[in-house]
């Protein structure tokens, strides 16, 4: 696709069907646990990913260089999950391995993990700046069987760490210090393991994890959720909505299916059924705005995105830990947003939005995405308020949603089009 894309808007009224590609979490995590398995498993409905392929592909090429004296090297782009899955799960595979990254992914901490595994024996080295990518590993048998991780970061970190824990001799028991993010996603980690075996304990902020051989077993992948949230911003940002989206349902294993909730106070009912569930535009319920995204940062985007057009007042709150995702979001949202009128007060873990003047409009709002997908995707149904804007460099899409942009002109909403 080219360097920029515009989209005009067709119609205000959101009716249709959507198909959404298997969720990319849960995606990432049956692949890294069939690999810790040594396994070949058939999961339907897989994500179609950047992140996911790219996974699945280092994956083939680890087992192909197994037990090799000459360093594997292998490139994890901007994708923070295929970096840190692929730390935890190197250390205990045999052989020589180099993970390394975009210059953004050299900025993106890594610390908590690297030394959580250093402290279990593994043979973990820096190649530039300590606590960063790139780093080398060599492939060893972890010995101790306790560990204390600083959770205020990443949950990946966690996760990681968790699926290689029935490999170890002894099991693994691991503390979580700090503020604990994203936990949803840790939840997942173990009710996934539960799918396959494991049975994993979480009390407090104890995990224990026994010395428990994998039962991995073919799966059927439930669609996205955090992919579901820019249906349910469209939905909200729409004058009338009936929109299909088949597979999501109510009891998942996603931290995400929280976005019903929050658009519920947005002007969006989610009818469940089942096939999946259906967007409704309903009146709004909300003057103003509060929420807390510790257990749920990969929705911010979409909902701080929908607050602004709508002129909500809003406060964000748990969002610290955003700054270190493939951009600095809380930085990009607000610069973005402000071409919008929104105005911004950053304090810590809070986000305080109000809405500035009216901002004269002279022409196509252009958007910056600073590599990041989740902000294209956010914007992009800013064309509902604006009727016409121009996205930036739109392939990062593929990260997450390939079909993003096919998928917003097929439902009718809005014509897009390479402009340079």
């Amino acid at each position: 696709m080219a360097g920029t894309i515009k989209l005009d808007l067709i119609n205000k009224d959101l009716f249709g069907t959507c198909y959404l590609s298997g969720s990319k979490s849960i995606s990432n995590r049956l692949l890294i646990m069939a690999f810790v398995a040594r396994k070949n498993i058939r999961f339907v409905n897989l994500s179609k990913a950047d992140d996911t392929r790219m996974l699945a592909r280092s994956l083939k090429q680890v087992r192909i260089c197994a037990s090799s004296q000459v360093p594997m090297i292998i490139d994890a782009r901007n994708s923070g999950t295929l970096f840190r899955f692929l730390t935890a799960s190197l250390v205990t595979q045999k052989g020589l391995w180099h993970l390394t990254g975009t210059k953004r992914m050299y900025e993106r901490p890594v610390k908590p993990l690297v030394e959580a595994l250093i402290t279990l024996g593994a043979d973990i080295q820096y190649c530039c700046r300590p606590g960063f990518p790139p780093i080398n590993i060599r492939g060893c048998n972890l010995k101790k069987t306790k560990v204390e991780i600083d959770a205020s970061v990443s949950s990946q970190f966690i996760s990681a760490l968790m699926m290689i824990g029935p490999c170890m001799k002894s099991g693994l028991q691991i503390t979580m210090t700090g503020k604990v993010v994203s936990f949803p996603y840790i939840e997942m980690t173990r009710r996934l393991m539960h799918e396959f075996g494991i049975e994993c304990q979480i009390k407090k902020n104890v995990i224990t994890v026994p010395n428990t051989v994998y039962q991995p077993k073919n799966m059927m992948v439930e669609p996205d959720w955090s992919s579901a949230s820019y249906w349910y911003q469209m939905a909200a940002l729409s004058d009338r909505a009936e929109l299909a989206l088949p597979g999501l349902k109510k009891e998942s294993v996603q931290g995400d299916r929280v976005c019903a909730d929050i658009f519920n106070r947005l002007g969006v009912h989610t009818g469940f059924n089942d096939n999946g569930i259906t967007l409704q535009r309903k009146p709004d319920e909300v003057r103003e705005f509060e929420y807390d995204f510790t257990g749920c940062p990969d929705l911010m985007p979409a909902v701080m995105a929908t607050c602004a057009a709508k002129k909500i007042p809003a406060v964000f709150n748990g969002i610290a830990h955003l700054r270190y995702k493939e951009s600095d979001r809380i930085e990009s949202l607000t610069r973005e947003l402000a071409k919008v009128g929104a105005t911004f007060k950053v304090s810590g873990d809070t986000v305080k939005m109000t809405l500035g003047k009216e901002i004269p409009q002279t022409g196509i709002v252009a958007f910056e995405t600073y590599n990041d997908h989740r902000l294209a995707m956010a914007l992009a149904p800013l064309v509902l308020e604006l009727g016409e804007v121009s996205i930036e460099n739109p392939e990062v899409v593929e990260k997450s949603y390939p079909a993003f942009w096919k998928d917003i002109q097929n439902i009718g909403l809005c014509s897009v089009e390479a402009t340079t």
